[in-house]
């Protein structure tokens, strides 16, 4: 597995100094096919480089034969789309889970079996009966908003109801100058986002794009996209956005901090909608030892995990809920 990335934590006040890619846009899939012991997850996109630089700092502290955590991405450059995901598995391959409802799935069908053992996740419990059956530890918050070129047509804020115009259009009723992505099914940033806004799904003037890509934004000025503060931190060319809640859809609740930093140094700091991040595991996983030392609330991600969250960009769950079933 890779070595952790920086650790020093970024204060507000020096957002303007940061520079290069984020470590949470880092790939980094298990060096080798993981052990059947081993604590294997998959999933969230959002979540795939923390939980890659949590599990290094994880392995490092606790020295074979105990168990490891390994975390495969949910997607990647050049990655294979299809993955071995621990030694003797059944079956022996699985096609690679893109996404948190794509990685609790996973989990999901997997039963008692153990091939998979966690679920990485950026959306809270689904509208999935099965998923009442497992746990959704959170263990660090996230900032969405959304992003745009540098250099773009589109405003630096927009309010909760002119994102629930721009994404609830249809063909022949689209906004000028305005071309709006959405992340993939299956993508807990979408479902997130979408839910923010006021919308179940996307109107048809939306187009599908893969999770965190800033490609399709960067270098168009009428591009927009839902973004993680912490997965857009550093990327040459992108611009997180600041988001007004004041003016929003009757009846949605505000969702919104205050705190999140943008990479591109343009404001002191953006209002973005705010989240928690989860490990999802299985109800009667949860309180073992082998899981609670990695995910409880006296595990390692809630304790020694810290300066890995925050030098990822992410923030810290509140003390009460780190490792525990809370939204």
């Amino acid at each position: 597995m890779r070595s952790i990335l920086g650790k020093a934590a970024v204060t507000i006040g020096a957002a303007a100094a940061v520079v290069g890619l984020a470590a949470g846009n880092a790939v980094a899939d298990p060096g080798s096919t993981p052990l059947r012991g081993d604590i294997v997850g998959v999933g969230s996109d959002t979540t795939q480089g923390l939980v890659q630089a949590l599990a290094d700092g994880y392995n490092a502290a606790h020295a074979r034969p105990e168990n490891w955590v390994a975390s495969w991405d949910a997607f990647g450059e050049g990655l294979p789309t299809t993955i071995a995901v621990k030694e003797n598995s059944n079956p022996a391959t699985f096609t690679r889970p893109n996404g948190s409802s794509a990685g609790i799935t996973a989990l999901i069908n997997d039963g008692d079996e153990h091939d998979i053992d966690f679920a990485r996740s950026s959306r809270w419990v689904g509208t999935n009966p099965a998923e009442a059956n497992y746990r959704f530890l959170q263990f660090a918050r996230d900032g969405l908003t959304y992003a745009t070129a540098t250099t773009s047509n589109v405003p630096a804020t927009k309010t909760t109801l002119e994102l629930n115009d721009i994404y609830s259009r249809n063909i022949g009723n689209c906004v000028p100058l305005v071309k709006p992505y959405i992340p993939q099914n299956g993508s807990g940033t979408r479902t997130f986002f979408l839910a923010s806004i006021g919308l179940s799904a996307p109107g048809t003037c939306v187009t599908v794009s893969q999770e965190h890509d800033p490609s399709v934004v960067v270098g168009d000025p009428n591009a927009i996209a839902p973004f993680s503060v912490a997965r857009g931190w550093g990327v040459a060319g992108l611009k997180l956005n600041d988001i007004n809640d004041a003016s929003r859809p009757v009846g949605l609740p505000a969702n919104l901090v205050a705190n999140d930093t943008p990479p591109n140094g343009s404001l002191a700091s953006i209002r973005v909608y705010d989240r928690g991040v989860y490990n999802v595991v299985r109800n009667a996983d949860a309180d073992l030892p082998k899981y609670a030392n990695v995910f409880g609330p006296d595990g390692f991600i809630c304790t020694e995990g810290a300066d890995i969250i925050t030098a990822q960009h992410f923030r810290l769950a509140e003390p009460e809920n780190c490792g525990s079933h809370v939204k």
